[in-house]
């Protein structure tokens, strides 16, 4: 007898992983981060980064579903932190990493804005890619400032 096929819905949600989940989703997540601190030179080990998750100094979220109706996937991870400047707090997206952002990056940029309004953040700074100015602009954001880095060896 055949096992009777399951309808997934095709959709991706951003899920917010609390800290005292984050051990659970860690395993789906885990490759995503190595490789954003990879991409940023790793500014920090993931165990220090899973460590200011644990302790809810950084948020960590995930992008989940399917795009097939078939299997869930995760298409991508970011993390934040709200940063308390001496003349307000701003909300600084430190690491996003996924895949297929058509099918999340609204819904991302819309938790990442409920995030600031909730902490009472005054800004949301977010370090991006040239790719995501486009459809941000869209959403009211503006380039500020562009990062340049060198690395000194």
């Amino acid at each position: 007898m055949q096992a009777k096929q399951i309808k997934i819905a095709k959709e991706v949600n951003v899920l917010h992983i609390e800290p005292k989940s984050v051990d659970r989703y860690w395993t789906l997540v885990e490759f995503m981060l190595k490789e954003g601190l990879k991409y940023d030179g790793h500014p920090m080990s993931i165990n220090q980064l899973k460590k200011f998750i644990l302790s809810g100094e950084y948020q960590l979220f995930m992008m989940f579903g399917s795009d097939d109706g078939e299997s869930y996937k995760v298409f991508g991870v970011f993390v934040t932190r709200v940063n308390k400047l001496p003349n307000y707090s701003q909300c600084e997206v430190i690491l996003l990493k996924g895949v297929k952002r058509q099918l999340w990056q609204k819904e991302a940029a819309e938790m990442i804005e409920n995030i600031a309004i909730q902490n009472d953040c005054k800004k949301i700074a977010v370090h991006g890619r040239p790719g995501w100015q486009s459809f941000l602009k869209g959403l009211g954001w503006e380039v500020k400032r562009y990062l340049y880095t060198k690395e000194i060896k």
